[in-house]
């Protein structure tokens, strides 16, 4: 199938029935490149076509639309010769059953070659267009952030790298650096967690070294800063409300042994990815499908306990770039009663003097300090605990870790404790 068809199909899943791109795309590893690509200069390139066109295509057309911009995409970023990707994108109307578009995909296109610094140069005014984000997003992110806004929308749009969390347990990060080197496989530590590794390039799991025994996991470094947080003694019980796909239970199970663990999850098929994760690194926990509003714990409490709400997933745009478009600023408040609730019902299933970390891979404050803030003002009993890092910016009630060009993703930290009246 014609890679930009592939595409195509993926991107008009996300644009036309809101749907997911991990979820939507099929097709050669070219295909998805395409699709992320245009995801993360959506605004860029249809700004673009508008100056490219007479008159906006119509909504029945949007198949057109982009295929248009995946193939201005392609002449800006692919390393791959300029005509082929023209001919790839007209020979894909045929597919489209949209033979008459071929004289205007091809003529809009060789007429953007001609006319490329120009158009780059009408398009600078629009902040949408520069930044690649939808205005909204654009004013929350400047008003929380004014002095890293750029740096941030900059990390949003670059594909994020492929990082490792190493198993201590099997070996020291320093000994699987040396594996990766001796199957050139070109690495270095992360930045702030002490099981972090980045690869230069991306590799399929397979080529790891142990990867199948559990020597090491796929897991972003902010992610990984979680487990470490939770203080976790042996003999503990401790709940993971939110738990699939399960990196953080298991790297809680790698970071702390003879626990009593549960993974909560309410989306069984989910579930069963914590399951195999498990398995594959010879851990051992109970998984659990429920929603964590209805789980009912039988004559049991936690000392400690995750949550790592539901969130916009703002911090992680880099990794779904579909976000720009599925989200709305209307979702924000919504989020936030959601993760509200939910933070008082694992409040309820916490011991006293009991810990629980409050966790989002969003960096909006309205869904990170404003929920814990809110939280703290209707519970005397809750005690914000401060993290003690030299990464990220310290809030009120927490912490954030920005996403960084080449490093970690965006995420939200906070540590309560319930005293005892």
């Amino acid at each position: 199938m014609n890679e930009y068809l592939s595409a195509n199909q993926a991107l008009l899943a996300v644009t036309d029935q809101g749907k997911s791109l991990d979820g939507s795309l099929t097709g050669s590893s070219l295909a998805r490149q395409i699709a992320f690509g245009v995801l993360r200069h959506y605004f860029e390139l249809a700004s673009k076509v508008d100056c490219l066109v007479s008159k906006p295509l119509p909504e029945k057309n949007a198949d057109i639309q982009l295929l248009i911009m995946s193939g201005i995409y392609s002449i800006d970023h692919l390393n791959r010769p300029v005509h082929a990707s023209v001919n790839a994108c007209v020979e894909a109307t045929s597919d489209l059953n949209k033979v008459w578009a071929k004289k205007l995909v091809n003529g809009v296109l060789r007429s953007y070659l001609r006319k490329k610094d120009q158009i780059v140069g009408q398009i600078q005014a629009d902040r949408e267009s520069v930044t690649n984000h939808p205005q909204w997003f654009i004013s929350r992110i400047e008003a929380a952030y004014p002095d890293q806004a750029l740096a941030i929308f900059e990390a949003n749009n670059v594909q994020p790298p492929m990082t490792l969390r190493v198993n201590l347990k099997q070996q020291s990060r320093e000994e699987y650096l040396e594996r990766l080197a001796s199957i050139d496989i070109d690495a270095c530590i992360g930045k702030h967690a002490p099981t972090a590794i980045y690869l230069s390039r991306p590799v399929a799991v397979d080529k790891l070294p142990n990867f199948d025994t559990g020597a090491a996991s796929v897991q972003d470094e902010a992610s990984q800063l979680v487990a470490p947080m939770m203080d976790i003694a042996a003999g503990m019980d401790v709940l993971d409300a939110c738990a699939a796909p399960g990196g953080k239970s298991c790297h809680i199970l790698e970071t702390f042994s003879d626990i009593n663990l549960i993974a909560l999850d309410r989306d069984k098929r989910r579930l069963e990815r914590v399951k195999e994760n498990v398995a594959r690194l010879q851990l051992n926990c109970q998984t659990v499908a429920d929603d964590l509003k209805t789980f009912e714990p039988p004559n049991q409490l936690f000392d400690r306990i995750l949550l790592d709400a539901p969130c916009s997933a703002s911090g992680i745009i880099r990794r779904h770039p579909d976000i720009k478009l599925l989200r709305r600023d209307t979702d924000i408040a919504k989020l936030a009663e959601t993760q509200l609730e939910l933070l008082a019902k694992a409040w309820s299933l916490l011991k006293e003097e009991g810990e629980l970390i409050y966790s989002t891979c969003s960096i909006l404050p309205d869904e990170n300090e404003m929920v814990v803030a809110t939280f703290c003002s209707e519970n005397p009993a809750a005690k914000t605990l401060s993290i003690d890092a030299q990464w990220g910016v310290a809030s009120a009630h927490g912490r954030y870790l920005l996403p960084v060009t080449g490093s970690s993703d965006g995420f939200f930290y906070a540590k309560l404790k319930k005293q005892t009246p």
